[in-house]
Protein backbone atom coordinates (compact mmCIF):
# COMPACT_ATOMS: atom_id res chain seq x y z
CA UNK A 1 0.00 0.00 0.00
CA UNK A 2 2.69 2.57 1.06
CA UNK A 3 4.58 2.02 -2.13
CA UNK A 4 1.50 2.18 -4.56
CA UNK A 5 0.85 5.32 -2.56
CA UNK A 6 4.05 6.78 -2.70
CA UNK A 7 3.67 6.88 -7.02
CA UNK A 8 0.03 7.63 -7.00
CA UNK A 9 -0.92 10.71 -5.02
CA UNK A 10 2.07 12.83 -4.00
CA UNK A 11 3.61 15.92 -5.31
CA UNK A 12 7.05 17.06 -2.82
CA UNK A 13 8.82 20.59 -2.36
CA UNK A 14 11.93 21.15 -0.64
CA UNK A 15 11.35 23.73 1.89
CA UNK A 16 14.88 23.92 3.71
CA UNK A 17 18.77 22.65 3.85
CA UNK A 18 20.75 22.88 7.25
CA UNK A 19 23.69 21.10 6.88
CA UNK A 20 23.26 17.83 6.50
CA UNK A 21 19.70 18.03 7.49
CA UNK A 22 16.92 18.33 4.53
CA UNK A 23 13.11 19.10 4.59
CA UNK A 24 10.51 18.10 2.49
CA UNK A 25 6.76 18.69 2.13
CA UNK A 26 4.84 15.86 1.09
CA UNK A 27 1.50 17.13 -0.48
CA UNK A 28 -0.91 13.76 -0.62
CA UNK A 29 -4.03 14.24 -2.60
CA UNK A 30 -6.93 12.19 -0.74
CA UNK A 31 -8.19 9.38 -2.44
CA UNK A 32 -11.83 10.03 -2.05
CA UNK A 33 -11.17 13.90 -2.84
CA UNK A 34 -8.80 14.71 -5.27
CA UNK A 35 -9.49 18.58 -4.94
CA UNK A 36 -8.39 18.18 -1.37
CA UNK A 37 -4.71 17.40 -0.42
CA UNK A 38 -3.10 16.78 3.21
CA UNK A 39 0.81 18.21 3.64
CA UNK A 40 3.52 15.97 5.70
CA UNK A 41 6.74 17.70 6.57
CA UNK A 42 9.54 14.38 6.13
CA UNK A 43 12.97 15.48 7.66
CA UNK A 44 16.15 14.16 6.01
CA UNK A 45 19.65 13.61 7.65
CA UNK A 46 21.93 12.55 5.35
CA UNK A 47 24.77 12.28 7.55
CA UNK A 48 22.82 9.19 9.15
CA UNK A 49 20.37 8.01 6.67
CA UNK A 50 17.35 9.30 9.63
CA UNK A 51 14.52 10.05 8.48
CA UNK A 52 11.21 11.97 10.08
CA UNK A 53 7.71 11.98 8.89
CA UNK A 54 4.98 13.82 10.93
CA UNK A 55 2.26 11.35 9.78
CA UNK A 56 4.25 8.96 12.66
CA UNK A 57 3.36 5.53 10.93
CA UNK A 58 6.67 4.18 11.40
CA UNK A 59 6.08 4.61 15.37
CA UNK A 60 2.41 3.05 15.01
CA UNK A 61 2.89 0.39 12.64
CA UNK A 62 6.90 -0.26 12.73
CA UNK A 63 7.46 0.97 8.86
CA UNK A 64 8.19 3.27 6.47
CA UNK A 65 5.79 5.91 4.95
CA UNK A 66 5.27 6.55 1.81
CA UNK A 67 6.11 10.01 2.05
CA UNK A 68 9.36 8.94 3.37
CA UNK A 69 9.96 6.52 0.93
CA UNK A 70 9.21 8.84 -1.83
CA UNK A 71 12.21 11.35 -1.04
CA UNK A 72 15.09 9.98 0.21
CA UNK A 73 16.72 8.13 -2.69
CA UNK A 74 17.45 5.12 -0.44
CA UNK A 75 19.33 2.07 -2.47
CA UNK A 76 18.47 0.36 0.32
CA UNK A 77 16.06 0.70 3.57
CA UNK A 78 18.77 1.75 6.46
CA UNK A 79 18.95 -1.21 8.95
CA UNK A 80 17.56 1.27 11.74
CA UNK A 81 14.27 0.80 9.96
CA UNK A 82 14.07 -3.07 9.48
CA UNK A 83 12.00 -3.79 13.16
CA UNK A 84 13.21 -7.31 14.44
CA UNK A 85 9.54 -7.97 13.90
CA UNK A 86 10.03 -8.15 10.05
CA UNK A 87 12.86 -10.11 10.38
CA UNK A 88 12.83 -14.14 9.30
CA UNK A 89 16.02 -14.03 10.93
CA UNK A 90 15.77 -13.29 14.55
CA UNK A 91 15.74 -15.98 16.85
CA UNK A 92 12.21 -15.66 18.94
CA UNK A 93 11.42 -16.68 22.75
CA UNK A 94 8.07 -17.91 21.40
CA UNK A 95 6.44 -18.60 18.91
CA UNK A 96 4.29 -16.03 16.71
CA UNK A 97 0.58 -18.00 15.89
CA UNK A 98 -2.46 -15.39 15.43
CA UNK A 99 -4.77 -18.02 14.95
CA UNK A 100 -4.37 -19.21 18.57
CA UNK A 101 -7.02 -17.61 21.28
CA UNK A 102 -5.26 -19.20 23.98
CA UNK A 103 -3.58 -16.67 26.76
CA UNK A 104 -1.71 -18.05 29.42
CA UNK A 105 -2.05 -15.38 31.69
CA UNK A 106 1.00 -16.85 33.63
CA UNK A 107 2.73 -16.30 30.88
CA UNK A 108 4.68 -12.35 30.36
CA UNK A 109 5.05 -12.91 26.25
CA UNK A 110 1.39 -14.09 26.14
CA UNK A 111 -0.13 -11.48 28.49
CA UNK A 112 2.30 -8.88 26.66
CA UNK A 113 1.38 -10.31 23.22
CA UNK A 114 -2.40 -9.90 23.90
CA UNK A 115 -2.30 -6.52 25.35
CA UNK A 116 -0.19 -5.44 22.67
CA UNK A 117 -2.85 -6.25 20.12
CA UNK A 118 -5.22 -4.47 22.26
CA UNK A 119 -3.45 -1.45 22.42
CA UNK A 120 -2.96 -1.34 19.21
CA UNK A 121 -6.76 -1.32 18.47
CA UNK A 122 -7.56 1.05 21.18
CA UNK A 123 -5.23 3.65 19.03
CA UNK A 124 -6.38 3.39 16.06
CA UNK A 125 -9.90 4.19 17.14
CA UNK A 126 -8.63 7.46 18.51
CA UNK A 127 -6.85 8.15 15.74
CA UNK A 128 -9.96 8.54 14.11
CA UNK A 129 -11.27 12.14 14.65
CA UNK A 130 -10.26 14.61 17.22
CA UNK A 131 -13.50 13.98 19.34
CA UNK A 132 -12.22 9.70 19.69
CA UNK A 133 -8.76 11.22 20.37
CA UNK A 134 -10.16 13.14 23.31
CA UNK A 135 -11.76 10.42 24.50
CA UNK A 136 -9.80 7.09 23.93
CA UNK A 137 -6.98 9.61 25.84
CA UNK A 138 -9.98 9.80 28.49
CA UNK A 139 -10.11 6.13 28.54
CA UNK A 140 -6.70 5.83 29.17
CA UNK A 141 -5.74 8.14 31.86
CA UNK A 142 -8.79 6.68 33.90
CA UNK A 143 -7.50 3.60 33.62
CA UNK A 144 -3.94 4.38 34.21
CA UNK A 145 -5.18 6.60 37.07
CA UNK A 146 -6.96 3.48 38.93
CA UNK A 147 -3.33 1.54 39.86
Amino acid sequence: MEIEGMFSYLRTGQVRIDGSIITYIVKEREVENVNEAKDYEVTFNTAVADVLCACGLFNLEGFLCRHTLSQNGFKEIPPQYILSRWRKDIHRSYVLDYSCNFIDTKNPVHRYDNLYKCVVKFVEEGRKSHERCKFTLELLGEILNQS
